[in-house]
């Protein structure tokens, strides 16, 4: 039965639901109708596993351990539960923030498959990680952030992990300046904006939220403008040009500048949001 199972994943091009496809390659597998699955799964209605399985519904997390048990895949069981939790989070908004990034992490790699040459492999959840490693949410789009300590979890698209140790003889100087980081999140930087302040446009801009602001000339900061992000350059803080955006939204002096601050662009990584 496992090497049919493993035959027919091979036969089967990868979908954008890792666990969906699963659920499909060993039913199919199983030789069973979605009809006979319902009977396995204690009278789940057959449309409603048609649609769990094109990523159509949203299984609750006992219903995706009923299935992974009906299929005979218990080992992963709480891989289908974190798979649950993630697309419950992308349905209603209401999941826990850390249970979703971790239901996430778990995904990258949900059935242990070989690693791709030339990636790093992802540490599942609940290994021991190195302290210095930071995680930084992304956002989806150039969105007000609010001021909590992380984005609220409808804005996140993905998560970073910044491991100093990954700059080899510069890890000390990475860990000092990741722990410059606070409350951080990055955002894509779009290329007028980036234009605008001087920097490298179709990137993620990690900033850090400053409690005081004392701006360098030459650096770029985020302020929110109608709940949306706007960058600006440094000299703006100290009588130079303010964008034209900004003095249409009300923010004409360097009072409102400040106030209207988010935090400084601290660092400009490769766009991973895809």
């Amino acid at each position: 039965m496992n090497d049919s199972i493993s035959t027919a994943v091979k036969a089967r091009p990868a979908t954008e639901d890792p666990v969906a496809n699963r659920i499909r390659t060993r039913r199919l597998a199983l030789g069973w109708s979605l009809k006979r699955l319902s009977e396995a799964t204690g009278g789940l209605a057959p449309s409603f596993l048609f649609n769990i399985e094109n990523s159509r519904k949203v299984p609750s997390e006992e219903v995706a351990a009923r299935i992974a048990h009906a299929i005979d895949d218990t080992a992963h069981e709480a891989t289908y539960r974190a798979w649950a939790r993630a697309k419950s989070r992308g349905r209603t908004g209401r999941i826990d923030h850390d249970a979703m990034l971790s239901a996430w992490e778990l995904l990258r790699n949900p059935f242990g498959e070989p690693a791709t040459p030339g990636v790093a492999p992802v540490t599942p959840v609940g290994e021991s990680r190195d302290a210095g490693r930071l995680r930084v949410p992304v956002l989806a789009t150039a969105s007000d952030p609010g001021d909590g300590v992380r984005p609220i979890p409808e804005q996140v698209i993905n998560t970073l992990s910044l491991d100093p140790l990954a700059y080899g003889h510069d890890a000390e100087l990475a860990r000092e300046r990741y722990s410059r980081l606070r409350r951080p999140f990055a955002f894509p930087l779009d290329p007028e904006q980036a234009a605008r302040a001087g920097l490298m446009g179709a990137t993620l801009a990690v900033v850090t939220r400053d409690e005081a602001i004392t701006p360098a000339p030459d650096a770029a900061y985020v302020v929110r403008v109608e709940g949306r992000l706007e960058v600006v350059r440094g000299d703006a803080y100290a009588g130079g040009d303010i964008p034209g955006s900004l003095r249409q939204a009300g923010i004409g002096r360097t009072e409102d500048l400040r106030a209207a601050t988010v935090g400084r662009i601290d660092h400009l990584l490769p766009d991973v949001r895809l």
